[in-house]
């Protein structure tokens, strides 16, 4: 039986078909206004692919930039939006002055004109209409007020739902490694820190430690990118076992919660890294640990996310019904929360595009951004190794992804385009390199391929992602490889297959 797809997705399917057709958002927004009866400001934010939070932010940047709100104040926010997009409906105080509809006009890229209709028209003020009707029609936002790229290696590659690589992004930790000269590992001075409170951590004295654990495990999963599973995981694993000795001691019971969950993240954490090595069997391990302590504490979040994990190993073997499989049990833990979204769009619908299953990918893509509307989410690209939820950068990353498997080379671009254009999505250089190739893969298919375009592209991604990427980048530079085989005689497709076949393991097999 085919399951209609949610409204959003039929919308991204729709809005990736008239781009691809070389409309504009201008006429986007009329098909959208006539086919879903919206009102013009809601038309043109829908014909961009946003959510109501994703518009305000972009409201917000646009505002600091050009000097609007230069303090960054974030004034607006998706309620409010929402607000201003159904004016003048009853009860609804929320008024666009003209000169929110010019903000909103040079966001949407569109004529003020363009943002309303008759019922702003009879409700707006006669000083309000006068300054509108005296707005020329055809105006748009000024070039010296769009952001200006710092070099040309930044400039976005239109239409290709990608941008080039932006300079390397360097962390907090890194920061400090710096300023204490060569030679100083941050993770691991706060590790050599935890084993010295261990001392002095009693029955009654376990506070400290355990504030000092979570701030260490917050750490890992800030810095990971910046550091990598192999410098990494082998301080979790020492952390690991360090907690270990005061698991098997005493502690007061609301203690000993806190100790033990802080164990079962460590081991999660040791096992997602342990994916991105390759080394799949100790990941398993890890998760079997992570998931057993995750139940002990009845921590329901934890366990979920240890699912999502052994899902994305299972993924990476190559064991997609497994991973399906692991993802849709790990629901009933997710109980619709944060995780659910990870659940649903990193392992079910990423499995079912490997599977080849069409509506079942659309389904969970729409699923997870239904869900995604009612949970508070992190901004830009969230880590991939987080505990928390999935940004809408991560989210929109992830259903690229998914349609690579079904050949959507569109919903691919669409996808891919959301997810760059987020504000701070260009910090994740890891994100950056997958959704270039997941741009570049889906070019390899359809009726008119690409393959000289796709392998310049792979060539750049797997050259940026450095001597020893994690598992995920292999595997994905290695699959371009094989798709643009065919073409071997072309030179980009020749230096692809060199490159790809130069990927080592992260780890000894």
């Amino acid at each position: 039986m085919t399951t209609r797809p949610s409204l959003r997705v039929e919308q991204a399917e729709l809005r990736a078909r008239m781009r691809t057709a070389g409309m504009s958002h201008d006429e986007i927004a009329v098909e959208f206004a006539r086919r879903y009866q919206l009102r013009p400001r809601t038309a043109y934010r829908v014909a961009h692919g946003w959510t109501q939070t994703q518009a305000a932010n972009h409201i917000n940047a646009h505002a600091a930039r050009t000097g609007l709100d230069p303090s960054g104040a974030a004034t607006m926010t998706g309620p409010r939006l929402s607000e201003l997009e159904n004016w003048p409906l009853p009860n609804n105080r929320r008024r666009p002055t003209p000169q929110i509809l010019a903000l909103l006009a040079e966001v949407y890229d569109t004529s003020i004109h363009n943002l309303i209709d008759l019922d702003d028209r009879e409700h707006l003020t006669p000083a309000d209409n006068l300054l509108i009707s005296k707005t020329t029609k055809t105006m748009r936002v000024r070039p010296e007020e769009l952001p200006k790229p710092r070099d040309a290696a930044q400039v976005e590659i239109v239409g290709n739902g990608i941008r080039t690589p932006a300079p390397a992004m360097v962390s907090p930790a890194a920061d400090v490694t710096a300023s204490l000269g060569g030679g100083f590992d941050r993770q691991a001075e706060l590790l050599d820190v935890g084993l010295r409170l261990q001392y002095f951590t009693g029955p009654s004295t376990q506070t400290p430690f355990l504030d000092y654990l979570d701030g260490f495990i917050e750490d890992c999963v800030a810095s990971y990118e910046a550091r990598g599973p192999a410098l990494l995981m082998p301080l979790v694993v020492r952390q690991r076992k360090g907690v270990q000795t005061l698991v098997e001691g005493w502690q007061l019971p609301r203690d000993r919660i806190r100790m033990l969950r802080a164990a079962g993240q460590l081991s999660g954490l040791a096992g997602y890294m342990a994916v991105n090595l390759g080394d799949f069997p100790l990941a398993r391990a890890y998760c079997l640990e992570a998931f057993t302590l995750a139940v002990a504490v009845e921590d329901s979040d934890l366990a979920a996310w240890v699912r999502g994990t052994e899902s994305l190993c299972a993924y990476y073997a190559g064991d997609y019904r497994l991973a399906l499989e692991l993802a849709r049990e790990g629901q009933t833990h997710a109980a619709g929360g944060p995780q659910a979204i990870r659940l649903a769009i990193n392992g079910e619908a990423r499995a079912l595009g490997q599977l080849g299953d069409r509506d079942g990918v659309r389904e969970a893509v729409g699923r997870a951004f239904d869900l995604a509307e009612d949970t508070e989410l992190p901004e830009g690209m969230s880590p991939c190794i987080s505990f928390g939820a999935y940004s809408l950068a991560r989210i929109a990353a992830n259903a690229a992804t998914a349609h690579v498997g079904t050949g959507d080379t569109a919903l691919v671009q669409s996808y891919a385009q959301t997810a760059s254009s987020m504000p701070g999505a260009d910090r994740s250089r890891w994100s950056d390199v997958l959704i270039t190739l997941d741009v570049a893969t889906a070019l390899t298919a359809g009726a008119d391929p690409e393959p000289e375009h796709s392998a310049t592209l792979g060539v750049e991604a797997l050259t940026r992602a450095g001597a020893a990427p994690i598992e995920s980048i292999r595997q994905r530079g290695q699959e371009l490889a094989r798709r643009t085989a065919p073409w071997r005689t072309l030179p980009a497709v020749a230096e692809l297959a060199e490159v790809s076949q130069a990927l080592p393991h992260s780890t000894p097999r």
